[in-house]
């Protein structure tokens, strides 16, 4: 199966819809989320989502964005897929709480630098 590769446009919305799942399911408090392993398994799978679009953005959009944690997006999605059998639900939570509405806003205001990216949107419209 062929693909088109993503833009960083694309990336960055990616990233943004995952968010926004996660906020959905945390909205209803921590003690739904700890009690719910369903709950606990979107939310682990959304976050690999977005580690994995973060580490695909261009060199190039990361040097244009440096407040945004693009290492710490990956590295947690490589948390979540090397240590499979446990994940930190209080980390997690804490992820949720102190993080993720900076990220949110980061990315955002993000921008993306003309490149190659541009042109596979435009070719896209």
């Amino acid at each position: 199966m062929t693909r088109t590769p993503r833009s960083d446009v694309q990336r960055i919305a990616d990233i943004l819809d995952h968010l926004g799942s996660i906020q959905s399911v945390m909205r209803r408090g921590k003690q739904a989320f700890l009690d719910d392993p369903v709950a606990q398994k979107a939310v682990a799978y959304d976050l690999m989502v977005i580690g994995e679009a973060a580490s695909r953005i261009s060199r190039r959009t990361q040097r244009a964005n440096p407040k945004v944690p693009w290492r710490k997006l990956g590295e947690y999605r490589n948390d979540l897929i090397h240590e499979y059998a446990t994940m930190d639900l209080s980390e997690t939570w804490a992820f949720y709480r102190d993080s993720l509405p900076g990220i949110d806003g980061q990315l955002r205001r993000a921008r993306v630098p003309p490149s190659d990216d541009a042109t596979i949107i435009l070719r896209d419209e």
